[in-house]
């Protein structure tokens, strides 16, 4: 049986509405997409306040950064401390040696000036790391605090430097001696002007003194700025290391090492502390004092 041409049978009304709908809207999205990529300034008008929303928003992590940069930045001009405290004075003390007056306690600040040695000078009471806060008008100022004391450093009695006496001997302004020891001068030649001037002192003030240690090859001794007084018994030993811190700041003294004791002028608030056991009397220095100049 022929068959004449076929005609296609359309769909449902319904397919057709909806072809027809969203036919258009997509239409509309790709030529939206492909002139928001052509040209970025004529993004679409939601897409651009949302942009805009963004960046004028900090994120909740912004805020807190800024703050601490803010508060710690080392790049920001920094106003100085500056204490308005009147310090107030709780007592007098000598100065055993011209002190400088410092603007903070350590060794690293500025100096403003001198206390002249032998002069009384009003202290507050406060210490810190070997310094002892003084006043000076209505300021505080800081001085080393080993160089104070309670008392005037008064000169060792005649008896303390019997057999000094002798002809051609002759004082320093500190009251020491600085004549040549009567038995001979053999260790000076290889130590230096500082720590002959202690040597000569010492030997006239302890004339049972008879040996003693200078330049050498070891520790403190190499280069003739240390001295041993080798003593015959303890209660000499005492007494020379007494007369020596007596006298540390007229001899400029590093430190000074008796009986297993140590005392140093970067540690001087702390006085004599004790050392460890070397293993016998003379690395424990119990039969002779030990000296070495700055």
């Amino acid at each position: 049986m022929p068959r004449g041409p076929r005609r296609l049978v359309p769909g449902s009304a319904r397919t057709r509405t909806i072809a027809l709908v969203t036919a258009p809207l997509l239409t509309a999205a790709v030529v939206g997409v492909g002139v928001a990529a052509g040209d970025p300034e004529r993004a679409t008008p939601a897409a651009t306040a949302s942009i805009s929303d963004a960046a004028a928003t900090p994120s909740a992590e912004a805020s807190p950064t800024e703050e601490r940069t803010l508060g710690t930045s080392r790049s920001a001009a920094r106003v100085p401390l500056v204490s308005t405290r009147v310090p107030k004075a709780t007592g007098k003390l000598w100065t055993t040696a011209p002190l400088k007056l410092r603007v903070q306690p350590r060794e690293q600040t500025r100096s403003v000036g001198t206390a002249a040695e032998d002069t009384r000078v009003a202290v507050t009471g406060e210490r810190r790391d070997g310094y002892a806060e003084v006043v000076v008008g209505r300021t505080a100022r800081w001085v080393t605090a080993s160089y104070l004391s309670r008392t005037k450093v008064v000169d060792p009695p005649p008896a303390a430097a019997s057999g000094s006496g002798s002809a051609g001997s002759s004082s320093s302004a500190s009251g020491t001696s600085s004549a040549p020891c009567p038995d001979g001068s053999s260790i000076e030649s290889a130590l230096q002007p500082g720590a002959v001037k202690i040597y000569r002192a010492v030997c006239a003030a302890f004339p049972e003194l008879s040996a003693y240690g200078g330049q050498d090859g070891h520790g403190e001794h190499v280069n003739g700025e240390a001295i041993d007084f080798m003593v015959p018994s303890g209660d000499v030993g005492e007494r020379v290391k007494d007369y020596l811190y007596a006298n540390r700041a007229a001899f400029d003294l590093f430190d000074i090492i008796w009986a297993q004791h140590i005392w140093t002028i970067e540690r001087s608030a702390e006085g004599f502390r004790p050392m460890e056991d070397r293993g016998s009397a003379t690395a424990n220095h119990f039969d002779h004092v030990h000296i070495k100049i700055n």
